[in-house]
């Protein structure tokens, strides 16, 4: 079991907002920093951060590469003497995005910045500290903690706590669509018996769907969703007629000649040869002589 230590992360919100990355890569992002408080910088493997969000090897290289990429961090690899195998790698966070931000992640870099624009704040046991931010989108929800939203309780009623990964995708999802829509996408995924192990992935496919259809109302959802049931219905009643229609015939079997009404036996016919039939006669012929 992975130590929960209670040291805070930080995620800017050009970091939380940008489009380029994916979606979970924000949240590794974090814990780096956070990794980064602790030591001066980050010398996690591979393995702890695939432990800690319980994903593949290759999802958490793509999340490190998206990150080195935009320029939130900087990777440096030590290779053992005289090989090419790895020995050591440092994770850091890009001054790049101090210059860009203005935002300082902890008091022991060389080049701490002013404390008074931090973002957004979040330790590892799942408490969020959220302040404004002018770089932030005007419709979101971060003056409001997530854990007071109805969807946060509704959640938490019927799939339990919502872990990290899970609070991250609440909040973006209040963000995008408010805490009504996000509460009603979950209804819908209780109806559809989605079980706790499953939610967050049915929830973006749904939310996925919303932006594709621009669903942003209760009301456009809840006519999308009988759209989507009378086209189910539909598809079920034609398939249900091709099945008859290609239901094999079924085939009748003939009865005996000798079951039909009226039925008269032909006579036997003979199977002896014309010799046979001579010799038949004679020996009859004979035997009516030894009776005279």
């Amino acid at each position: 079991m992975i130590e929960q230590p209670s040291y805070y992360a930080i995620i800017p919100a050009n970091v939380r907002y940008d489009k380029k990355l994916p979606s979970k890569a924000p949240l590794l992002y974090g814990e780096i920093t956070a990794l980064c408080n602790k030591e001066g910088v980050c010398w996690a493997s591979d393995d702890y951060f695939m432990n800690l969000y319980e994903v593949s090897k290759s999802t958490i290289q793509s999340w490190l590469k998206s990150l080195d990429e935009n320029g939130y961090i900087d990777r440096e690899v030590i290779l053992k003497k005289d090989s090419k195998e790895i020995d050591k790698r440092y994770i850091r966070i890009s001054d790049r995005v101090y210059r860009k931000t203005g935002i300082p992640y902890a008091d022991n870099l060389e080049n701490p910045i002013p404390k008074n624009r931090v973002d957004n704040i979040t330790n590892n046991n799942n408490t969020s500290i959220n302040k404004e931010v002018e770089d932030a989108p005007q419709n979101n929800e971060s003056e409001s903690l997530v854990s007071e939203k109805k969807s946060f309780n509704l959640w938490q009623k019927n799939w339990g706590f919502p872990n990290s990964v899970a609070q991250q995708d609440l909040h973006e999802w209040i963000n995008d669509f408010g805490d009504e829509l996000v509460t009603h996408a979950i209804k819908y995924a209780l109806r559809s018996n989605v079980t706790s192990r499953g939610a967050d992935r049915y929830l973006w496919q749904v939310f996925d769907d919303y932006k594709k259809y621009k669903i942003t109302t209760v009301e456009q959802a809840l006519k999308k969703e009988e759209e989507h049931q009378q086209q189910k219905s539909r598809e079920y009643a034609a398939e249900k007629t091709k099945r008859t229609n290609y239901r094999q015939p079924i085939q009748k079997e003939k009865l005996p000649d000798w079951s039909q009404e009226g039925y008269v036996p032909e006579a036997p016919k003979s199977t002896m040869s014309d010799e046979e039939r001579d010799e038949l006669k004679k020996k009859l012929s004979r035997f009516r002589k030894k009776e005279i």
